[in-house]
């Protein structure tokens, strides 16, 4: 199904094969040289989603989380937007939109001034400080109740969304508990067991057959086929509770998907019209996951890509509230992640973002075609290296950019730890790539790693109101329970 007919004002899927190929000299160059006047970006409203109101509750909460989102990944996309469609992203687009509420929120965790993504979606689960690589795990070994847990014994319908594994940090931060993070299989069987009602995304290979004869009341998805056809009926949710995961581990890049797996922006509107059938609401966290596996690796162009499908499910859930005063929509991320920036003068921004929109390939399938597995938290494992040319050729198929010599020596210098830099962790191979092509993108990153970053919290609908305009993300969790006005969890 495609799920653009679904969103007619949603911005248009970025065509990363075929970008327009403007020239700063023709026609089509002024007119996104022009793109940013004021007089033509005026971002064309969102839906007509009612503000929040003092004394209203929602019947619903949508979390939507846009993972390892600068600052900076943000305005790129938004740039990316405005040239290629001069129209604002959906996201931006909702700042001029009346009522919504717009925070800065800090992320530090129980242990570091960086956060890591178990520890920064747990605040919002549980709503305390939670050290980095735990799930709802206090350092004093207590495991306070996730909020879709409490949620449920409120008579919520719950769901996950996520283009990576639902078992992933984030998704987990909303449901389960355990001391660390990388515990998936555990994970797994506390979504099995705590009756999540919809969860889709990646991950399959943590609910073997052995763990799903525990809910033979699942509707259990592998494919996108199956996945089509339970959205083939306009309006009709499936019947009964939803597991899809499309992928053994994470799904595809947005570059790479190909109809393969299901959008983000599917995956929301399933989820969705699941939830809402419900009619005691629900709670729904949704997850662009793989925002943050391309800023690990410093790869622009699959950055961009994956922040713009991101905006696309939000215009999806934005067209879902048109008209409806029901629903508490927040909108945010749980940290910073190396901190790119579009850092060219003059033509050569436009030039860059050209060339950035036409990326093909991320760079995790670059090092797949040179025999590498690129991790996304730790250093490139290799398997064998290629020569020279053989790098050469690899990048310029995935990106359309043909490196010089010296940035080709640079980078597989890099891939045989041969080229240390003066801060260490760009001596990554894949950071090393990113610098080389920041020479023809423009885009700049200062490290591999999470930042310590203020980011930007967009909310709107019921509940808005509780959102004050400088937090701590530990205050989302109590914005979330005090809106739905949630009994206090019972022990778990």
């Amino acid at each position: 199904m495609e799920p653009m007919k679904h969103v007619p004002h949603v911005v248009p899927p970025l065509d990363r094969r075929s970008f327009l190929g403007l020239s700063l000299g023709s026609a089509a160059g002024l007119a996104a040289a022009t793109a940013f006047s004021p007089a033509l970006t005026r971002a064309r409203p969102p839906g007509d989603v009612p503000p929040g109101k003092p004394g209203r509750r929602p019947l619903n909460v949508i979390f939507m989380v846009s993972d390892g989102m600068s600052f900076g990944t943000l305005s790129l996309a938004e740039i990316a937007s405005r040239v290629r469609y001069a129209q604002a992203t959906n996201w931006v687009g909702l700042w001029e939109k009346e009522g919504v509420k717009r925070s800065v929120m800090r992320t530090a965790s129980a242990d570091s001034l960086v956060t890591d993504s178990s520890a920064a979606s747990s605040s919002w689960g549980c709503g305390v400080h939670i050290n980095n690589d735990a799930v709802n795990f206090t350092p004093d070994r207590k495991t306070p109740v996730p909020i879709l847990v409490q949620a449920a014994q409120n008579g919520k319908a719950t769901g996950l969304v996520t283009t990576t594994r639902v078992t992933h940090a984030t998704p987990a931060g909303f449901i389960a508990n355990c001391p660390s993070r990388n515990s998936e299989d555990e994970i797994a069987r506390q979504i099995i067991d705590r009756r999540v009602d919809v969860v889709l995304g990646g991950g399959s290979k943590y609910f073997p057959d052995a763990l799903l004869a525990k809910r033979p009341d699942l509707r259990v998805m592998r494919t996108r086929a199956e996945f089509d056809a339970a959205m083939d009926i306009e309006g009709v949710p499936p019947q009964g509770p939803v597991l899809g995961t499309f992928q053994k581990s994470h799904c595809l890049y947005e570059c790479e998907r190909n109809e393969v797996d299901p959008s983000l922006s599917s995956m929301a509107l399933m989820a969705l019209r699941q939830l809402s059938a419900k009619s005691n609401g629900f709670v729904l966290q949704i997850e662009g996951g793989r925002v943050d596996h391309a800023a690990h690796a410093n790869d622009a162009g699959a950055m961009v890509g994956e922040q713009l499908a991101f905006d696309r499910a939000l215009g999806t859930v934005l067209t879902w509230m048109e008209n409806r005063d029901d629903t508490l929509l927040i909108v945010t991320t749980d940290h910073g992640n190396a901190n790119p920036g579009l850092t060219l003068y003059g033509p050569e921004t436009y030039k860059g973002i050209e060339r950035l929109c036409q990326v093909r390939h991320s760079f995790e399938w670059i090092f797949d075609q040179l025999g590498m597995k690129l991790q996304y938290d730790d250093a490139v494992a290799a398997s064998k290296l290629s020569e020279e040319d053989r790098v050469g050729s690899v990048v310029r198929e995935a990106t359309g950019i043909q490196l010089s010599r010296d940035e080709i020596a640079a980078f597989v210098g890099a891939l045989h730890n041969k080229n240390p830099q003066l801060f260490e962790p760009m001596s990554r191979s894949s950071s090393v790539l990113g610098s080389c092509l920041a020479n023809h993108f423009g885009v700049g990153f200062i490290s591999p790693n999470h930042t310590a970053d203020f980011v930007e919290v967009t909310a709107i609908g019921p509940g808005s109101e509780l959102i004050a305009p400088f937090i701590d993300n530990i205050e989302l969790h109590g914005v979330m329970t005090k809106a739905l006005d949630l009994r206090p969890a019972a022990a778990i």
